[in-house]
């Protein structure tokens, strides 16, 4: 009866995932593909088409959301307490689908800061531990593009944008959700490790080099506001740029 899971097994062992891998490489480049150009396909569209848009990449990431569950608990046998949607990763994926759903602009910054620094680390570094075409590996690259993808659609074809005070706030509310996850962490004890902080993530990803747990918070809580400065970096300079024509415009 457990021949369908066994041999997954087997053939995702024989192909251990390697971050410096062609298979991962072409991997990385279609994701990225796709979350660049799909988007420009609906630029000035009309309005039916773009709410069937929505539509469509909401119930693609909430379908998402279900699958994943019952892909970690029954297909991988892991704990139940270890696939409930409070990653960060699940929190940027609630908040676009949110937004596409009611153009929430909140939920697009948390969605634009968490999701961009949290779903492209993962789709260059997924926490996996075999390569292509393994279950877990290909679930982790759709998820995370799906949730990159949504906020791409939000910023090409919708012109939304974050601004420096976003940067705080969403900073300042992610410190204020720590709190209750240690203690949701706390409470369902281990493996239950929510935004990984009681444990490092397993492979080769951007948490590897720093201490272990729960030393590494303390790295990682200003690495983290640095991302969200480097996210709004394009943003400083294209209004720097903006402000600095405009005397040259109007005379």
């Amino acid at each position: 009866m457990n021949l369908p899971n066994e041999s997954l097994k087997v053939t995702a062992m024989d192909n251990p995932f390697e971050l410096i891998s062609t298979s991962h490489f072409v991997s990385v480049a279609l994701c990225v593909s796709l979350i660049v150009f799909i988007p420009r396909l609906f630029v000035g569209k009309n309005e039916v088409l773009l709410r069937q848009l929505k539509l469509t990449l909401v119930l693609l990431i909430l379908s998402f959301q279900i699958i994943d569950f019952f892909k970690v608990v029954y297909l991988f046998g892991e704990p139940w307490k270890t696939a409930l949607p409070l990653h960060l990763c699940d929190f940027s994926a609630l908040s676009i689908a949110g937004y596409l759903m009611t153009g929430n602009k909140h939920l697009f910054n948390f969605a634009f800061f968490w999701g961009i620094a949290g779903a492209g680390m993962a789709i260059l570094t997924p926490n996996a531990v075999y390569a292509f075409p393994s279950v877990d590996y290909l679930a982790n690259q759709y998820g995370h593009t799906l949730i990159l993808m949504g906020i791409s659609v939000a910023m090409i074809v919708f012109n939304e944008r974050p601004y420096a005070k976003d940067i705080f706030i969403i900073f300042g509310f992610t410190t204020l959700i720590l709190i209750p996850l240690y203690l949701i962490n706390y409470l369902l004890e281990a493996p239950a490790n929510y935004w990984y902080l009681l444990e490092k993530p397993y492979g080769d990803n951007i948490m590897t080099p720093l201490p272990e747990a729960p030393y590494h918070m303390l790295y990682l809580y200003p690495i983290a506001f640095l991302f969200f400065l480097a996210l709004y970096a394009p943003y400083y300079f294209k209004d720097k740029m903006t402000t600095s024509l405009k005397p040259h415009i109007s005379s």
